[in-house]
């Protein structure tokens, strides 16, 4: 039998069984996973991987699909909102798995609903020098984000620091750009939602011509023609920032902010790859 029985599509929503029918037929092996071997099933998995990676960081558009020039589409739906609560007495917070950067500051409120102003980030490095000289309890005012210890033998992860060290609980929500999760049988549907799902398997499909010509075709073409209608509905959706933008995610509006907090850092280095030492 040519066609699996199950896992077959009851909506227009495309999951992962979908394309991996769909990659299986245009590399040549048929629509059934059951009987494909080893080595097929791997190369059909690798394929996904591959168009996952490239259309959920996509490569700038070439004319004439360019909304405009030498610009990186970062997508709505990967800038999730982390929330959590401090502990009193505790400085250092693990963030998110899929934690990428932070997009615009800390906003935080005490159990009591009383919102604070909003924390901007400096480098771990300042946090450091601010501890050893002034080690206080408060409502914390800046924080920082450095890497955590990694052996090697899991994926790096990313820590929050925040000064002075929380005197008590605060509810902290941190919007933020997010890695990409793998697209597995367990895990069978891409982010984006319906409408990015056609993008989604364009992209494998692009990938799966190369496989099989060794060169890029007319599916890489439809990839792009896809792409850039994903684009032009992401940006009616409310993407506001589009390629890299480390300065604007300071919430620093004057040089003196950013005199005062060193600009945006991971570490010792800047986000934006700017730093401010005018007046």
């Amino acid at each position: 039998m040519s066609w699996p029985i199950n896992n077959r599509a009851d909506s227009l929503q495309i999951d992962y069984h979908y394309i991996r029918r769909m990659v299986g037929r245009d590399l040549g092996f048929g629509y059934n996973h059951s009987v494909w071997n080893d080595e097929q099933n791997e190369v059909v998995q690798e394929v996904i991987d591959e168009g996952m990676r490239m259309y959920y960081f996509p490569p700038v558009l070439p004319a004439p699909f360019a909304v405009s020039a030498m610009e990186a589409h970062e997508w709505t739906f990967m800038r999730p909102t982390w929330e959590f609560d401090t502990v009193g007495g505790q400085r250092i917070y693990p963030m998110p798995e899929n934690f990428e950067r932070p997009i615009g500051s800390i906003t935080f409120r005490n159990t009591n609903g009383d919102y604070y102003g909003p924390l901007p980030f400096t480098s771990a490095a300042r946090l450091r020098e601010l501890e050893n000289r002034q080690n206080y309890t408060s409502p914390p005012e800046i924080a920082a984000i450095q890497p955590g210890e990694s052996a090697g033998d899991s994926p790096q992860t990313l820590e929050l620091i925040l000064h002075p060290t929380p005197d008590s609980q605060y509810q902290l929500s941190l919007q933020y750009q997010a890695h990409a999760l793998r697209l597995t049988p367990e895990h069978p549907y891409p982010l984006g939602g319906q409408i990015h799902g056609s993008g989604v398997l364009a992209a494998c499909l692009a990938v799966a011509e190369m496989r099989a010509l060794g060169q890029q075709g007319p599916k890489y073409q439809q990839f792009l023609e896809r792409l850039a209608s994903m684009v032009a509905r992401d940006r009616q959706r409310g993407a506001q920032i589009l390629g890299y933008n480390g300065n604007g995610s300071a919430d620093i509006r004057s040089r003196a902010d950013a005199r005062e907090f060193d600009a945006v850092f991971y570490d010792n280095v800047t986000y934006g790859g700017v730093k401010y030492d005018g007046p």
